[in-house]
């Protein structure tokens, strides 16, 4: 009898054994390496990229890639941390090794994986990188890197219901995946439900009290509120927790000037400066907002011109809005129909389900408006910002911003061709948000005086 129990223990212990053998080999064959070691360093990689910590993320993938040189993953998550640096020459580097490599000996989501983003890449067939995300959803419809990849579709497309379910759908599945209710906390904000916003945003950061981007992510809605102390409160936390958190940096910079505080928009910026993991992302970008900014509080435009062409590097390319403000109220007329050209040209590109076309098509329109209004057409103009209206969000404070200007620019309209009552709604509705804020913006947008 004994004997037996002596067998039966030996087999527990192998059946023991064994079954952690095999937990230690799928949860290692997740990524493809033959390095312990690597595997640590990029597991660590994922761990502060999902904190929005990109530097120390690319400094994890890239010590992973030292450690296994075939560690394509690695690879692979290193050049998307530098999809936003554009200067950095690996980023090129390894986008041609994947065009090349050999993805046969990869796991499925691996494989989708890259080539999910080498079609995502090639701009002659847009429809191709979805067709990839969907054959693999309908085998692996909860895969976290499907419902991510699915719910920023749906978010560049605004349809915020579908978002919403697929962000639930993440934190139900992957509840590690903490950034979710981040991302939760920014659709409600998109749709002007500012109160639920923060109650995600909140929920964020207890769950991640450590972490720097729920502060973060608490400050920047607190400004777009016009919430200015408890803005810098939660931004100044990040910062504490990891002084290096470069977005905070730059929303303290927002934060002071949307107050017409430009000397504390430099304070923030010189101490921006001294973190070197920001002065490239943050130097001159930084530098031109606050030498815009400055004559633009002030109300002159021709200031503003001026200063955009001394300190903005490559203003031509620029995107921002106010380059058809200031070019349609300095009368630079030819310039204000180039920009207007070459929004059109970006929106020709895209196709009629392109993720973000809503948003480039209000872009548009609400150039056209300001041509327009200023052209002496008020009610083509306000059909013009009434449309821009529909599509554009309160989803960041930069977007925020143009929204509230938008609507600016349609009371104005508004204003200018009899619609009284509709002006003052439009202007409560904006002044809801934010009243002081829209109140500098009332000052400063205010049309040109006829002579």
């Amino acid at each position: 009898m004994k004997r037996n129990i002596l067998i039966i223990i030996v087999l527990l212990v192998v059946v023991v054994i064994g079954a952690g053998v095999v937990v230690t080999t799928t949860r290692r064959t997740e990524w493809t390496t033959s390095s312990a070691a690597a595997l640590a360093q990029f597991e660590n990689g994922l761990a502060e990229r999902d904190k929005l910590y990109y530097d120390d993320a690319r400094a994890a993938f890239t010590k992973a890639v030292e450690l296994d040189p075939n560690f394509l993953m690695a690879k692979y998550f290193l050049w998307a941390s530098l999809e936003g640096e554009k200067s950095d020459p690996r980023a090129a580097k390894l986008l041609d090794e994947f065009r090349h490599a050999d993805l046969s000996k990869l796991t499925d989501r691996e494989r989708f994986l890259v080539e999910y983003s080498l079609a995502a890449d090639d701009s002659k067939d847009p429809a191709a990188a979805e067709k990839i995300l969907t054959a693999y959803a309908a085998k692996h419809p909860d895969d976290p890197y499907v419902l991510e990849r699915k719910a920023n579709l749906a978010t560049a497309r605004q349809d915020w219901p579908e978002a919403h379910r697929l962000l639930a759908r993440l934190i139900d599945v992957a509840p590690n995946r903490v950034v979710a209710y981040n991302q939760l906390g920014y659709l409600e904000m998109g749709q002007g439900r500012f109160a639920d916003a923060q109650k995600m945003f909140e929920t964020y950061r207890y769950i991640a009290p450590d972490q720097a981007n729920p502060h973060d992510s608490l400050g920047e809605l607190f400004i777009l509120l016009g919430k200015y102390g408890e803005a810098r409160q939660e931004l100044e936390a990040a910062l504490r927790i990891k002084p290096d958190f470069c977005a905070s940096y730059e929303h303290l910079v927002r934060l002071a000037l949307m107050q017409g505080k430009a000397d504390q928009a430099e304070e923030a910026l010189d101490r921006a400066r001294h973190v070197s993991a920001c002065q490239a992302s943050l130097g001159k970008g930084l530098a031109c907002v606050i030498a815009v900014w400055r004559p633009l509080l002030a109300g002159d435009w021709e200031g503003v011109w001026k200063a955009q062409q001394a300190s903005c590097p490559n203003v031509e390319n620029n995107d921002d809005p106010l380059q058809i403000w200031v070019a349609a109220r300095t009368g630079r007329n030819a310039e204000a129909d180039a920009f207007v050209k070459r929004a059109r040209e970006r929106l020709e590109k895209l196709t009629p389900s392109a993720p973000g076309r809503g948003y480039m098509e209000a872009f548009v329109a609400h150039a056209e408006g300001v041509r327009l209004l200023l052209g002496g057409e008020p009610a083509q103009a306000a059909e013009k910002f009434r449309f821009a209206d529909r599509y554009l969000t309160y989803r960041q404070l930069s977007m925020g911003i143009v929204k509230l200007a938008n609507r600016v620019e349609l009371v104005q309209a508004l204003e200018a061709s009899g619609a009284h009552d509709e002006a003052a709604t439009a202007l409560a509705e904006a002044r809801a948000v934010n009243p002081s804020f829209v109140d500098t913006l009332v000052h400063i947008m205010a049309p040109p005086a006829s002579d």
